[in-house]
């Protein structure tokens, strides 16, 4: 089963409340004032998800395991988080 992290969820739930019978996008300035804060937490997730993976390959380059290892633990935990099942 794929989940979808409740930011992305809600993002899809605005936008589809702000398609027309077209099925064209008219994002409102209340649509666009609940998509902010959306935006900016997925922004957040994803830039730390990417300095983990980017520390894991230096880690891996510089032969430190355990410190590789523990990095992977975190883009793990960080990973079950973004998706709700």
């Amino acid at each position: 089963m794929i989940g979808i992290h409740p930011i992305h969820r809600k993002m899809a739930w605005i936008t589809w409340m702000s398609m027309n019978q077209d099925g064209k996008i008219k994002l409102d300035e209340v649509a666009i004032q609940m998509l902010k804060p959306l935006l900016k937490q997925n922004l957040m997730m994803i830039q730390r998800l990417d300095e983990l993976k980017s520390l894991s390959y230096q880690a891996y380059l510089a032969g430190e395991n355990e410190w590789q290892k523990d990095i992977r633990t975190r883009i793990e935990a960080l990973e079950k988080d973004l998706f709700e099942v």
